[in-house]
């Protein structure tokens, strides 16, 4: 009697679910309310500097989004702690292949992102990207409910808009300028580092003390090995470079300072074992039709000179079709300092005109906008950059 009992209960439970479930009670996901991006906003066009490029970046947000469950007092028998958290996927791809093969900018149960521009120009130049150009990409959020389905991601509504890369320079390990005739004196830890080109070509503007005094260079600090330095032949100017690979070979001359004291450009080239030492400008000053002093070069405007080689100026420029460029004395055209057929309204690199019998180089154009900008100019690269302030 028991037994006959116990499986008319069972049979009446069985009898009881089947019910449930067709009145409406098996768990149904809601998952009408999808994530929404508020930023960027859509056809936004982003221009990406290297100046800038531990700024942040724009911040990138979107709604939480909405998943219910309609399933009845038995779902929520069966499923007393709820739904976990969703995890959001911020995905990014160009606007032609349109998420075929997204990348990820991030993945996180928040609802934002930043990141700086540095950051998102890697993430560009990373999709094969070519920088100096505006490319169409496409951003989108998908929601995970963390359900072993598929069907429980939701996506966002797309957004476009336009970003261009810039193309990242590349930074060379140094070598080190040493001698009396510089500020560390013979302090192989402290000597002072020099700007890489390359691998094997390396330049500093530095005050060397004048005649009498010398100089060297070192690949590590506090070590005297290697390092260069000259023959009998090298002067003030310009001469060969003699190699010292460790300390089992004799040192090499030190290279003699020139005459004058001042401030130079020193430039060495460590695979042709070659240097030359020219007087750098220690003064600059800005001009042009896009700056406030026109083309007047007896009025040109005075920029700060941050260390040697390094100078600054914080002014209005004009829109596009106006241009400017260096000078280093007031009322005369040479020396001067122009660009090349690549230098572009936010930087590039600069060509030095020494005398008047020098042809004039091209002028650095002006950014489209007119407004306040900060221009850097640094003598050891040799570049410009123009920032929006």
């Amino acid at each position: 009697m028991k037994k006959t009992l116990f499986f008319m209960i069972i049979l009446a439970g069985i009898v009881v679910f089947s019910s449930c479930k067709k009145d409406g009670y098996e768990p149904v996901l809601d998952k009408s309310g999808t994530p929404a991006i508020n930023s960027p906003a859509d056809n936004s066009t982003f221009v990406l500097l290297e100046a800038q490029e531990d700024e942040a970046f724009t911040a990138f947000s979107w709604n939480a989004a909405s998943f219910e469950i309609n399933a009845g007092r038995n779902w929520e028998l069966l499923n007393p702690s709820g739904l976990s958290a969703a995890t959001y996927t911020l995905q990014l791809d160009t606007e032609a292949d349109n998420f075929s093969s997204p990348i990820v900018l991030t993945s996180t149960t928040a609802t934002s992102f930043s990141m700086t521009v540095g950051e998102m120009n890697g993430k560009l130049l990373a999709m094969g990207l070519a920088t100096g150009t505006a490319h169409n990409l496409v951003l989108r959020v998908m929601a995970d409910l963390s359900i072993s389905s598929d069907l429980d991601n939701v996506y966002s509504e797309v957004v476009n808009f336009s970003v261009t890369p810039f193309e990242a320079q590349v930074f060379y390990p140094p070598i080190y300028l040493l001698g009396d005739a510089t500020q560390p004196g013979w302090d192989n830890a402290n000597a002072l580092p020099m700007f890489g080109f390359s691998e094997t070509q390396f330049a500093i503007v530095a005050s060397l003390a004048g005649e009498g005094k010398y100089l060297k260079f070192i690949k590590t600090l506090g070590a005297w090995a290697p390092q260069w330095g000259t023959d009998a032949t090298g002067t003030g100017e310009a001469g060969p470079l003699v190699y010292r690979p460790d300390e089992t070979v004799a040192d090499p001359p030190a290279i003699p300072a020139p005459a004058a004291v001042g401030e130079y450009r020193i430039f060495a080239d460590i695979q042709a074992l070659t240097y030359t030492i020219t007087k750098a400008s220690e003064t600059l000053y800005l001009l042009g039709d896009g700056t406030t002093p026109g083309w007047d070069n007896a009025n040109a405007l005075p920029m700060t000179k941050l260390s040697p080689g390094v100078f600054e100026i914080s002014t209005t420029l004009g829109g596009s079709g106006k241009f400017f460029k260096f000078i280093e004395t007031l009322g005369q055209w040479a020396p001067q300092y122009g660009t090349d057929a690549l230098g572009t309204s936010d930087g590039g690199n600069l060509v030095f005109r020494p005398t008047e019998s020098v042809p004039d180089p091209p002028a650095m154009p002006c950014p489209a906008t007119s407004g306040s900008y900060k221009i850097t100019v640094n003598l050891a690269s040799m570049t410009y950059t123009v920032v929006p302030l």
